[in-house]
Parts: structure tokens; C-alpha cells; sequence
């Protein structure tokens, strides 16, 4: 197996979800208990979450090539940003690897692509919703259209993930508006949501939604276990 490098913390939440799982895939392969090489780095998300307001991108990238190159010090042979909203500086940090970085857009949209969707509705930070490091990805990679909701309540989702599930609180209030927010895609013609934000599965976790979910992380954690056990994607 190879050694596997985690950029976690990005919430820290979600780096458990990401350990676990991994280390179930593997179990799962070898029907035992056999562990893989995993490195875990555990960054301060509340730095993290301050430049992002900040819109200091760079500084953010500086610090995921410093952590990166640790990692590879280590003797890691790939790496993962165990959330979406940091691969808006994946191009800047990747650069900077001797290592492959497996982008979570490609783990989306190899999945997207099997199960034959053609529009998907995507829910995530304001910066993924808005940016093109994921939605462009999907569309020009995968080719598959992809719709978000408006303004306003891209700005609401923002502050619920900064007020609430950041810090693991998971509300009723907030879930009962991701279920009308997935109503609402559907209008748009999305044949699935895309939960691009590792928080959100949390959130709607055994909840019955008006589309189908696709869950980023579980879709990343496929490709880091394939990249791990040597298989192909």
C-alpha cells in the first residue's frame, strides 16, 4: 500500500469522517484488520476560515505547500485537502508537490459520469458555490451542468457553516432549509445535489431529500482508497 498524507482540520470534523472511512475501505479490501499508511496533518480552521474572509487566497496556499511538503518529508506518496473550499489554490499547491494532490472535483465527477447524470445542483461554501475550482471541473472535465442556488441563500449557507457546523452543531433549522434548498435545485432540473462541502453530509445524514445526494468526501475517499491499494480509478 502506499503512504497517504491528510490536510485536515479544514473542518476537523470532517478529517475524522475522512480517517474512518479510509481506514474501513482498507479493512473492507483485505477483510481484516489491516491498516493503511496514513500521515495526518491538523491545521487550525479558524486561521483557515480568517484568510478566507480576508480573501488572502495566498496565504492559504502557503500554508497547504508548507503542510504538503511535510507530509512528502514523511515519505508520503500522495496527498488530500480533506475539504472542497481549499482546492480553490489547488493549481498553486499542486505545483509545488513532487507528490499527486487527488483533487475531490475529479473523485465528483468520475462519479457523476458512472451513474449518468448530465445537471446537478451543487451545495458548498459560498467560495465553491461561486468559484469555478470545482463547478468548472465538473462542467469541462465531466460534462455535466451544474446549477447553484441564488445569492441570498448562498450568503445563509455561509453563515450557517461558519455559526453552526463548524463547530458541530448540526440544527434543525439548518436542515430543514438544506431540504428546501434541494426542492428548490430540483426545480432547476438537477437530477442529484451534490453535497460539496464535507459538513453538509453531516447535516442530512439518514435524511430522505428531494434529489438524489452525492457525497464529495465519500466520492474522495473512493479515489484516495483506489490510489492507496494501487488500483486503478
Amino acid at each position: 500500500m502506499k503512504k497517504f498524507g491528510l490536510l485536515g482540520g479544514l473542518s476537523w470534523l470532517s478529517t475524522i469522517d475522512y480517517y474512518r472511512e479510509l481506514n474501513m475501505a482498507v479493512n473492507q479490501h483485505f477483510k481484516g484488520n489491516i491498516n493503511p499508511r496514513l500521515y495526518v496533518v491538523n491545521l487550525n480552521q479558524k486561521e483557515i476560515h480568517d484568510l478566507q474572509k480576508a480573501g488572502d487566497w495566498q496565504k492559504i496556499s502557503h500554508i497547504l505547500i508548507k503542510t504538503g511538503r511535510e507530509l512528502e518529508s514523511l515519505g508520503c506518496e500522495g496527498l488530500a485537502f480533506c475539504a472542497n473550499t481549499p482546492h480553490r489554490v489547488y493549481e498553486d499547491v499542486q505545483d509545488k508537490m513532487d507528490i499527486p494532490i487527488l483533487h475531490i472535483g475529479d473523485a465528483v465527477g468520475r462519479y457523476i459520469r458512472k451513474i449518468g447524470h448530465k445537471k446537478v445542483g451543487l451545495l458548498g461554501t459560498r467560495y465553491t458555490m461561486e468559484g469555478d475550482f470545482i463547478r468548472s471541473r465538473l462542467e469541462n472535465l465531466y460534462s455535466v451542468e451544474v446549477v447553484i442556488p441564488e445569492q441570498e441563500p448562498r450568503r445563509k449557507i455561509q453563515t450557517l457553516l461558519y455559526q453552526e457546523m463548524s463547530r458541530g452543531l448540526f440544527s434543525d433549522e439548518a436542515r430543514n432549509y438544506f431540504l428546501q434548498l434541494i426542492e428548490e435545485l430540483k426545480s432547476k432540473g438537477a437530477e442529484a445535489a451534490v453535497l460539496g462541502c464535507t459538513e453538509f453530509p453531516i447535516l442530512l445524514n439518514h435524511i430522505d431529500t428531494a434529489l438524489p445526494k452525492i457525497d464529495s468526501m465519500m466520492c474522495h475517499v473512493d479515489d484516495i482508497a483506489k490510489f492507496i491499494l494501487e488500483q486503478e480509478q
